[in-house]
Formats: structure tokens, C-alpha cells, sequence
């Protein structure tokens, strides 16, 4: 699809005249309403609002691009707008924008939004392109221009994967799924487009695999990126430069991860003969362990609630109650530390490694051996499979083709509880020993253990730490220990709180365009999205990650303190009527460690004026 096949010589606006970045959008959404491409322009006014406000689309180099998926529209369409004295469309430069393009898509129009970005955004960072656009005299001149610079530079770049304009690709994820799998995304797409740089992201969410990359697409690009902490099949990479990083890095620093893509700093990739180093092993650790939490969590959730749900419907006599409870009960003590472990050795074998791996979970929850009993048979499980499978290998032809139904499973399953007997003592042991201490601390020492757990949540905003220590709060819920859940909960809602509230509070140390962005983190940190402090931490680390550090180890020490419990390991305020003990404790804990850092941010936060 080229640009000239969707813009107009209706839909532009050759003069702007001071005009505010909100006008210049109505303005422009206006021309689209008298172009009859929206079913209802204040809908669609309101979509790219909502979206602007999530971050802005100016791209820097005198160039917006605003932009919305939304069922006000009924075609794929584009406005344009130019402006001498330029508008203050709080660029990621900070400079004036002269020209912007407002672009509209219908709800259910795929991903086709990404590619018109990616395509227009190239055409905008070629100074050429921008010089003679701002000088057009007519609406016909603007379209010949785009109309040239699409058909030589953005196809013959895409076609031919020169060094000006390489096309890259990208992978996300995240074990949750649900906020740093997209931030990451978007944060990639916006550094990609203020270089210039067609990109397409593939995102493994909650939701699944979305905009997956095709072979085509694939073999067309120079390099690969990948901000991922779950496994992600690599083989349909091999032979291209793989630049790999944690999710985190993605969301905060797209730009270098971009940069690293266009200079093909990355080693090529060869499945067939690949060698991992000390860190490449460690994190492909980390990665499978990720991989069992993220196939766990949703069941994980799901028990939690029916065993809350039940406890708190339990005067009530009627068989419905007691069934909720008996399979909320049996799910989280029975299936999810094989689904765990399961999925674990699936992430390190394929799928001959799942049924190994999942007997092994089913050992270590029978036999009391917790979390780290259920993280050693699924790695158990995984690299005996592989073991088994080089095995294989040697075997007559016949008997290998009768491997993944014989061999595998019955042997995997057979060595894996092996394994896992002979080091059962020592994992029952330790796990005796955390339970022990989590059921005889005093308030003094709950308190800190809490304040220790907020902290830990808050310290990389999502990353490692983050998750392990997520993973670990889900780990003494399995053995019936709830309080570490809400701890780690409360300080994991903090961070994104306390800067939404520090914005509202000291409105005059915040731009007007930091204030729209950074209420959607009130949003975030009460749906216990943690990540969402990352874009304001990443600019001054040292500066404002303190402050959010002592925020949330006081509402996680609070509520440990406060010996409030948690069975549902996700959903933030939405799980708050199921808190054991008292949600208006909960809730307070989470209030007093935002209102905490909120003050000590605004302290630190230098007066902005727009």
C-alpha cells in the first residue's frame, strides 16, 4: 500500500497558523470527518487523544505522526498538516513540529497501522523529503512529493536492505504478558521511527503470539532483536545478527538496541551449531524458569480466586461453595507445580520435555519440596530429555522414529523421579525451613522482611529481580504462606502510584505533557503494573529510584507488619475483597508508600515550565 493511495488533496493543510497541538488534531480530524472517511469524529477525536497521551508521536526532526486504531473509522486514511512557525507537539527533541500527519485506522485493520507508520516515518527522516515538503506550494505538490520519495526511498530501501534505511525486526515478552510486552513494543517503534528505520515487533503477551513475523519478513532483515524474558524460538533466526536483552532494556533503551540492529553489533545466529557463553546460559536459565511462571500464572490466578472466593462465601452451606474450594484448594496444592515444571523443561526440551518435567513437579508438591523443589525437576526433566535425545541419535532408524512416544516419556519420567529422589531431603529441608520462618516472625521482623520484599519489587522495575522475587511470593502461596503475596504486591504497585500522584500534587515541577502522560500510571500502579515507572525512572535513575525504594518497602513492610494475606498473585486492586485479613489495611499500606515517594519525587523534581 503506498501513502498517496490514502492521502488526499482534501485531507491537507497547507497553512497553520498558531494553533495548539490539540487544535492541530481537531483540526485535522475535522478534514477526515468532510472527507467521509469516520463514522463519528468525536470518537475518533477522543481515540487519538487517549493514544497521544500515552506518549507522543512526535517523532523530533520537525515531525509528528498522531494516530489511532478506532470504530469511528471506516478506511484507512491520512491528514496532513504543515506549519511555518511550527507547533509545540512535546517532541521527543524538543523541538517545534512543522508537519504533521494524523493517521486513521479502523479498528479491526490488523497491524497495516504499524507498516503505514514505519513507511511514512522513513519517508520523514530523509531531509530531502521534509525540505521540499515544508516548501510545497499546493496540495497536488505535497502528494508528488510523497508519491516520489515513496516509490525511491522507502520500496527500494525495503527491497534492497541498503545501510541507510535496513529493515529490522524485533521479538517481545515478558512472563506476565501484560505490561512490559507492549511497552517495550511501542518503545522500539517510536526509537525506530524517529531514525527512520522500518521495524516490525512481534509481541508475546498474555494474549498470545500477535503481528508474528512471516519468513518473508524475516529473511528480509539485517538483524534481530530480541527483549525477551520467556524463551523464544530462535531457529527461524539462524543466520541472522541477534542482538539479545531483557524486556526491561527494550522499554528503556530502544534507541541503543535500534542502533545496535542498523550496525549489525550482534553475533549471527546459528541454530545448528550453537554455543552458549557463561551469561548466555545463565539467562537462558532465567528464561526457562520464566517460561514455567508464565504458563503457570494464569492458572495460578484463576485458583487463587476460586480458594479466596470460597473462604469468604463460607458460612454459606450450599455444595457449590464447597466444590469452588476443593478445586481451588487442590489446583494450586496438586496442578500448578506440575504445569510449572512442565512448561520448564517444555522450554528447555520441546515438547518431549513436558511430561517429564510435569511428573517431576507432581513429585516435588506430593513430597513438600515447594518452589525450588518444582524449578529442579523441570530443569531436571528438560536436560534429560536433551541427554535422551542425543541418545536417540545413535539408534537404528526404526527404533528412533518410535523415540518421542517410548523413549521420552518413559525414560524421561523414570530418571527425572530418580533424580529428583535422591535430592529430595535436601529440598524438603529448606523448603520446612522457610515455611518455619515465615510462621513464627515476630511484627518487628515481619516488618522488615515485608519493607525487604517492597524493595526488591521496586528495584528493577520489572526485571530479574522483579520476577524472582514475584516468583517467590508464589511460591510460599503454594505451601499456604499468603502474606509474602500481598507484601510483594503492595510494593509493586507503588512506583507507577507514586509518580501518577507527584505529578497531580506538584502539577508546576511537571510539564503539561509529562502531567498526560504520567496519569496513566494511576491506572498502572492500581492494576499492579510495576513497569509503568520505568519511562520517568530511566532518565535520572539515581536520582529518583531512591525515592521510590523507600515508597515501596514501606507499604510492603506495612502490610507484612499488618500480617494481611494474598492467594491471587495478580490484579491489584481488583483482588483487594479477597485480602486475608483487612483490605482497608492493604490499601492503606500501598496509599502511605506512594504518598511517601510522591513527596520525596516532587523534593527532587527540578520546576518545568511549559
Amino acid at each position: 500500500m503506498r501513502i498517496t493511495d490514502l492521502i488526499t488533496e482534501e485531507t491537507i493543510l497547507l497553512s497553520m497558523k498558531n494553533l495548539t497541538k490539540l487544535e492541530v488534531i481537531t483540526t485535522l480530524v475535522e478534514k477526515l470527518n468532510l472527507a467521509d472517511v469516520l463514522h463519528n469524529k468525536d470518537q475518533f477525536l477522543t481515540d487519538v487523544i487517549k493514544r497521544e497521551e500515552q506518549s507522543t508521536t512526535g517523532i523530533g526532526k520537525g515531525v509528528a505522526i498522531p494516530h489511532a486504531k478506532s470504530a469511528a473509522v471506516k478506511q484507512v486514511s491520512i491528514a496532513c498538516a504543515k506549519s511555518d512557525e511550527g507547533v509545540d507537539f512535546a517532541s521527543l527533541d524538543g523541538e517545534a513540529t512543522h508537519l504533521i500527519f494524523l493517521i486513521a485506522v479502523p479498528e479491526k485493520a490488523a497491524e497495516i497501522h504499524l507498516n503505514i507508520i514505519a513507511k511514512l516515518s522513513t519517508i520523514l527522516m530523509n531531509e530531502n523529503a521534509r525540505t521540499k515538503l515544508l516548501h510545497a506550494k499546493t496540495a497536488k505538490e505535497m502528494i508528488d512529493i510523497l508519491d516520489f520519495y515513496d516509490e525511491n526511498d522507502v520500496q527500494s530501501h525495503l527491497a534492497n536492505n541498503d545501510h541507510e534505511h535496513p529493515f529490522v525486526v524485533a521479538v517481545t515478552g515478558c512472563p506476565t504478558g501484560i505490561a512490559h510486552t507492549y511497552m517495550a513494543a511501542h518503545a522500539l517503534e517510536s526509537a525506530a521511527a524517529e531514525s527512520g528505520i522500518p521495524l516490525k515487533v512481534e509481541t508475546n503477551g498474555a494474549a498470545g503470539v500477535k503481528n508474528q513475523l512471516t519468513k518473508d519478513e524475516i529473511e528480509q532483515a539485517i538483524a534481530v532483536i530480541i527483549t525477551s524474558d520467556t524463551k523464544v524460538d530462535l531457529a527461524r533466526f539462524s543466520g541472522k545478527h541477534l542482538i539479545i536483552s531483557s524486556v526491561s532494556d527494550g522499554v528503556s533503551k530502544p534507541k541503543q538496541l535500534i542502533e545496535k540492529a542498523v550496525k549489525r553489533d550482534g553475533p549471527i545466529y546459528d541454530h545448528n551449531n550453537e554455543k552458549q557463553s557463561g551469561g548466555r546460559k545463565r539467562r537462558d536459565l532465567y528464561q526457562h524458569v520464566m517460561n514455567g511462571l508464565s504458563n503457570m500464572l494464569p492458572l495460578a490466578i484463576g485458583a487463587g480466586f476460586l480458594l479466596s472466593l470460597a473462604i469468604y462465601s463460607s458460612d454459606m452451606t450450599h455444595s457449590f461453595w464447597e466444590i469452588l474450594s476443593f478445586f481451588g484448594e487442590q489446583t494450586i496444592v496438586s496442578l500448578l507445580m506440575p504445569i510449572f515444571s512442565g512448561y520448564i523443561a517444555k522450554s528447555i526440551a520441546d515438547r518431549p520435555g513436558f511430561a517429564p518435567g510435569a511428573i517431576g513437579g507432581l513429585f516435588a508438591a506430593i513430597n513438600g519440596a515447594g518452589l525450588l523443589g518444582g524449578i529442579c525437576a523441570g530443569l531436571l526433566a528438560g536436560w534429560i530429555v536433551n541427554w535422551l535425545k542425543k541418545l536417540s541419535g545413535k539408534l537404528p532408524t526404526v527404533l528412533t522414529a518410535m523415540s518421542s512416544i517410548i523413549i521420552y516419556p518413559v525414560a524421561g519420567i523414570l530418571i527425572t523421579i530418580l533424580a529428583m529422589y535422591v535430592i529430595l531431603i535436601p529440598l524438603v529441608i529448606v523448603n520446612e525451613k522457610i515455611i518455619s520462618f515465615f510462621n513464627v516472625l515476630n511484627p518487628m521482623l515481619a516488618l522488615a522482611v515485608g519493607a525487604i520484599l517492597g524493595l526488591l519489587m521496586a528495584i528493577d522495575l520489572g526485571g530479574p529481580i522483579n520476577k524472582v522475587t514475584y516468583l517467590s511470593g508464589i511460591g510460599f502461596m503454594l505451601n499456604g504462606v499468603y502474606e509474602p503475596m500481598a507484601a510483594i504486591m503492595a510494593g509493586g504497585m507503588v512506583p507507577p502510584l507514586s509518580i501518577a500522584i507527584a505529578s497531580t500534587i506538584f502539577r508546576s515541577r511537571f510539564s503539561s505533557y509529562e502531567q498526560k502522560v504520567y496519569r496513566t500510571n494511576y491506572i498502572k500502579g492500581l492494576f499492579f503494573m510495576t513497569e509503568g515507572a520505568i519511562p520517568f525512572v530511566a532518565k535520572h535513575r539515581r536520582k529518583f529510584l531512591p525515592p521510590i525504594l523507600v515508597g515501596a518497602g514501606c507499604a510492603g513492610g506495612i502490610s507484612m507488619f499488618a500480617g494481611t494475606g494474598l492467594a491471587i498473585p495478580h490484579g491489584g486492586v481488583l483482588v483487594t475483597p479477597f485480602i486475608f485479613g483487612s483490605s482497608i489495611v492493604f490499601l492503606a499500606a500501598v496509599f502511605i508508600g506512594s504518598i511517601v515517594s510522591a513527596i520525596m519525587l516532587g523534593f527532587l523534581k527540578k520546576i518545568q515550565f511549559d
